[in-house]
């Protein structure tokens, strides 16, 4: 009776592990279905986001890419280590045994030393970040996988049927070919599954040797998922995922000698789906001139690049990146021939003193005066030479009015223990500290280590109130009620105050950060020409207008407010009153100061 009940624990336990680790995946692949904009409300069930993922271009041409680096991956890895493997069980020397430790190496080093690494080699060699790189990077990682997987094979094969037929008169050659080889074959092919895998799924080595035309479909998701998560995010991981299992499946059924028929089912339909999603919806390549657009997710409308593509005869390619210290880090390298870059205000600062982007001819931009003054001659780039405002907003206090009994007016409500573990911060150091700088009265650009120890304080008070750090999900969060204040960005807040009536935005009286996104052209640019033409576009009014309502951020763009949508322009999210908009001040680059919040940071955030 006594080992019955043990049992029975023994399974409840088992079955409760086994839900812990696959329950967000459940998630994840339910609300992909999800009738809503925001994943964290059930609004119905509908397939619109798979067909949506499969009619977007950027997502159709990620898939492709992930597809050819990882068949190309695959082939030279898998030919290498299995001659690797071969020769490291067949041949005993010296020089193989030094060198055999050295396979260790991808498996053991961490993934972002070996990305880093990566990028400066291809540095010292002058050689262009692109599909090359990221396949010769892809080879490098994975190839240690097949030479364990084929020489394990080799070590439990006996070895009497080689020597049996090269008895029969068989050479070297022909006892490869038709002995050894189709002896192997389960292991290779499990190699192979296994690489094509590793390949499809990777995103930190990727992201660092990763140029123009490159986007992959995991640099695609997670710079997806740093403007939003949205069902159509989760229909292309849940594609993903459930390729990346069957693949994984099929690799292990590989390693038996007779494969079941559901390992084959399997097979197919992961290549089926795969291939569907790289099909796509709608695409269409021509010998054009191309422009090559570095910029954050869903930040161009499909509407906007079809018709710049069919109006100047030019290919417009997206590629996306996830943060402003991505951008940095890939112009930095000089191994980058992006057209047009998109980075934020501070950024700019940066780019300029590091002389990573060109000046622009101002008598060439003949639609800039349709940019409302506001926008114009800012701090960090004041005669506009080398900047054309893109999308602006600001960071406030988005809240529940089902929960907040008041209006949040004031920073101070973030420091309310009645809403203890209710509460959300941005994972970012300046936005942090432009909270706890305001609350006290201070510029958040402050220079002084007073104010700025003063502000960490006040941080360190707060945060025993905090639920998460989050730039990403702040807004679900919200939605779902697992927090009731948040501070976050106006672009994906504003998004929510329109679809959910509980949902209130507001920038708090002693003010916020105000931000804009801008366009420049990096000196590295392959059509400098191309990129003019097209920042002349993008500040038509028509353009700027339906870029805006399409994607939901505001433009600064003047002349097109007329046709804004009514429902964006009354939004205080959107378009924030003048008086409050008087109380915002942009981020500015603190040079060596910015140390100094860092050590603050890493002193809280570790507590």
């Amino acid at each position: 009776m006594r080992k019955l009940s043990e049992n029975l624990w023994l399974k409840i336990a088992s079955l409760l592990v086994y839900f812990f680790l696959y329950a967000p995946i459940i998630v994840l692949v339910a609300f992909s279905f999800n009738d809503s904009k925001l994943s964290t409300v059930w609004k119905g069930f509908t397939w619109k986001w798979y067909v949506t993922a499969w009619q977007n271009r950027s997502i159709v041409e990620s898939v492709r890419t992930s597809l050819i680096v990882a068949t190309l991956s695959t082939v030279i890895a898998t030919i290498i280590g299995t001659l690797a493997a071969l020769a490291m069980v067949r041949y005993r020397s010296k020089l193989i045994s030094f060198f055999s430790p050295i396979f260790y190496l991808p498996i053991i080093i961490p993934e972002i030393v070996i990305g880093f690494a990566t990028v400066i080699f291809f540095g010292l060699f002058g050689l262009k970040l692109g599909l090359s790189t990221v396949v010769i990077a892809h080879v490098a990682f994975s190839l240690s996988y097949v030479i364990f997987v084929v020489r394990a094979r080799l070590a439990g094969m006996p070895s009497v049927f080689e020597q049996a037929a090269m008895d029969l008169g068989a050479n070297e050659l022909q006892t490869f070919f038709l002995v050894t080889l189709p002896l192997l074959a389960p292991g290779i092919i499990s190699a192979a599954l296994l690489v094509f895998t590793l390949s499809l799924d990777d995103y930190v080595i990727t992201s660092f040797v990763a140029g123009s035309g490159t986007t992959t479909l995991p640099l695609q998701i997670y710079s997806m998922v740093k403007t939003g998560v949205t069902p159509e995010v989760n229909a292309v991981s849940s594609i993903l995922l459930l390729v990346t299992i069957a693949l994984v499946f099929v690799s292990q059924q590989f390693e038996k000698d007779r494969p079941s028929k559901l390992a084959y089912i399997s097979a197919t339909i992961a290549i089926v789906a795969l291939s569907v999603f790289a099909i796509g919806g709608s695409t269409k390549e021509t010998n054009r001139r191309q422009l090559n657009l570095y910029i954050w997710s869903n930040y161009a409308s499909k509407q906007l690049i079809e018709d710049f593509e069919k109006r100047y005869n030019a290919k417009v390619r997206v590629e996306i990146f996830d943060s402003n210290e991505a951008l940095l880090a890939k112009l930095q390298t000089g191994l980058v021939d992006y057209d047009i870059i998109v980075p934020s205000d501070y950024m700019v600062t940066i780019l300029i003193k590091q002389g990573l982007v060109q000046p622009i001819e101002r008598e060439r931009l003949t639609n800039l005066n349709n940019i409302d003054p506001r926008f114009l001659g800012l701090p960090f780039d004041p005669e506009n030479r080398y900047s054309v405002p893109y999308t602006w907003g600001t960071s406030g206090i988005g809240y529940r009015k089902d929960k907040i009994a008041e209006i949040p007016d004031s920073w101070a409500v973030m420091m309310d223990n009645r809403y203890k573990d209710r509460i959300a911060m941005l994972n970012d150091v300046r936005e942090n500290f432009a909270f706890a700088l305001k609350l006290k009265g201070y510029s958040l650009n402050s220079t002084s280590p007073e104010e700025i120890e003063a502000a960490a304080k006040i941080l360190k008070e707060q945060k025993p109130l905090v639920r998460a750090y989050d730039s990403d999900a702040f807004t679900e969060l919200l939605v779902s009620g697992d927090v009731w204040l948040v501070q976050g960005y106006s672009g994906q807040l504003g998004k929510a105050v329109l679809e959910y009536s509980n949902i209130g935005y507001v920038i708090p009286k002693e003010g916020a950060t105000i931000w804009t996104d801008n366009i420049c052209i990096p000196k590295t640019a392959q059509d400098p020409d191309l990129a003019v033409t097209f920042i002349n576009y993008i500040l038509e009014a028509e353009v700027a207008a339906e870029n805006s309502n399409t994607t939901g951020y505001p433009t600064p763009n003047g002349a097109a407010r007329q046709m804004i949508k009514p429902e964006m322009l009354n939004s205080p999210a959107s378009y924030p009153p003048e008086a409050t908009l008087r109380r915002c001040e942009f981020l500015r680059d603190l040079g060596q100061t910015i140390q100094l919040y860092d050590l603050h940071w890493t002193e809280i955030k570790s507590q």
